[in-house]
């Protein structure tokens, strides 16, 4: 976490010019597939695992079948998708993995079914910036505690595990269901890209939203009351709501 040195504080008077806080580690973050023993996150009710082409076949079909009765809507504000074949599903899944698309896909596992996936994306070592991005929730997951537990999982292994100072959140500004879901999840917003994009030909602005470190203690707090089992009753419903963005203490601390 970012602290103030006491010694060499760029920030006095001597230059008369506000800088930032020091940074007491500035070294570079582990890639999170770099561990093998990280290429699967096990949760309470689910579990991710690394969406490549080494995934076995069977998962990428369970994938491919799990949004074919939505994806004429589920696709709507994505940059690629629906996907007629298995095959080209298979296509994107390597395009991904490329070095140049600097993201990393995971399959969301729920007794022991594919129903989703999702990744993490612009990953920046150095600054110890990343993106949990491409979040596909198939109708299975969708309003679900599985569904919550899968970006829990990605947003402790980038806080806890690996040590990255922010965690990103974007998403097409007319994709309200993205941007509520940002806000839930303990997100905060931060700004609107205008005309960021061209997306299979239409304009795109991208809405941001962001966690940063200081605040992931009392955000993954209130994930972890909200996750517990006594929140939920006989038939899966939730007691209480998730509010993360309630307890991020960010509120009233940025300015324009």
């Amino acid at each position: 976490m970012a602290q103030t040195s006491p010694v060499d504080d760029h920030s006095s008077s001597m230059i008369e010019q506000p800088v930032g806080d020091i940074v007491s580690d500035c070294t570079s973050r582990a890639r999170p597939d770099a561990n093998p023993e990280h290429h699967r996150l096990q949760g309470r009710y689910c579990r991710l695992e690394l969406l490549n082409s080494n995934t076995s076949s069977t998962t990428i079909k369970q994938l491919y079948d799990a949004f074919k009765p939505m994806e004429q809507t589920h696709f709507t504000y994505l940059a690629y998708g629906p996907f007629e074949t298995v095959d080209q599903f298979v296509e994107f899944i390597r395009k991904k993995e490329l070095p140049s698309s600097n993201t990393i896909l995971y399959s969301i596992i729920v007794n022991d079914r594919a129903v989703g996936f999702l990744s993490y994306l612009r990953i920046k070592e150095h600054q110890a910036t990343i993106e949990i991005g491409h979040v596909n929730f198939s109708q299975q997951l969708v309003h679900t505690r599985q569904g919550t537990e899968a970006i829990y999982l990605l947003l402790q292994h980038a806080f806890d595990t690996l040590g990255y100072r922010r965690v990103e959140w974007q998403c097409y500004s007319l994709n309200a269901n993205s941007r509520k879901a940002a806000l839930r999840l303990g997100f905060q917003y931060e700004g609107t890209w205008l005309k960021a994009w061209i997306c299979k030909g239409r304009s795109r602005d991208n809405v941001w939203h962001s966690i940063v470190d200081d605040e992931w203690p009392l955000v993954k707090q209130e994930f972890e009351r909200w996750l517990n089992e006594d929140n939920f009753d006989a038939n899966g419903q939730q007691l209480t709501r998730l509010n993360a963005a309630q307890v991020n203490p960010r509120r009233n601390k940025l300015s324009a």
